[in-house]
């Protein structure tokens, strides 16, 4: 019965509550609010900037349409006319085309500086160096590669594994640069 008249009382205040609530919004127009907007409006009004008009591109005369076209591959100096010791910025290297060429594998994608040379062991008398590189131990032998600058592994001796990246210079073409991988101390 208690349980029943405090059931009854919240109810009837919460009823009472709405009612006050919607009575107290009343049945007003938007008289107010539009009034108030117009005087917002006076008091801050921005001054508009005419815009200029845009200039007209007038398009000049090409007049050289008889001569030779300065972008053609023509114009370019034939590699037959320099002496075999210049080296043409226009003259292909294929060189390391077929290191290039190819897809990269897991040890290519990681950088140098993120690769630890741990040891060197054995298989059938070849020299295989221990790497460590994205939280494993890897197995590299002579002409794998690593890092992204295709790092060919030349030599392995216990205390540093040799590389060969290539290297792009300026012009281009591709240059080899020597790089020691050396032996680190202590494991993580």
């Amino acid at each position: 019965m208690k349980r029943n008249r405090m059931t009854r009382s919240r109810l009837l205040a919460g009823v009472v509550f709405v009612s006050m609530a919607l009575a107290s919004c009343g049945f007003s127009t938007t008289d107010e609010l539009n009034a108030w907007l117009a005087n917002e409006r006076k008091l801050h009004s921005a001054a508009s900037m005419p815009i200029t008009a845009p200039r007209v591109f007038e398009a000049e005369p090409y007049e050289l349409a008889g001569q030779i076209d300065p972008f053609s591959s023509n114009r370019l100096p034939g590699d037959q006319d320099l002496p075999s010791s210049v080296s043409s910025p226009f003259k292909r290297d294929a060189t390391y085309d077929l290191e290039l060429a190819g897809e990269r594998r897991d040890l290519e994608k990681v950088s140098l500086d993120a690769v630890e040379f741990k040891g060197t062991l054995s298989q059938d008398g070849a020299p295989v160096a221990l790497v460590w590189a994205n939280r494993q131990l890897h197995q590299v032998k002579l002409g794998d590669y690593l890092g992204p600058n295709r790092g060919k592994v030349l030599q392995i001796s216990a205390q540093e594994v040799l590389l060969r990246e290539l290297l792009q210079d300026g012009s281009g073409q591709w240059a080899p640069k020597t790089t020691v991988l050396a032996l680190s101390g202590g494991g993580k």
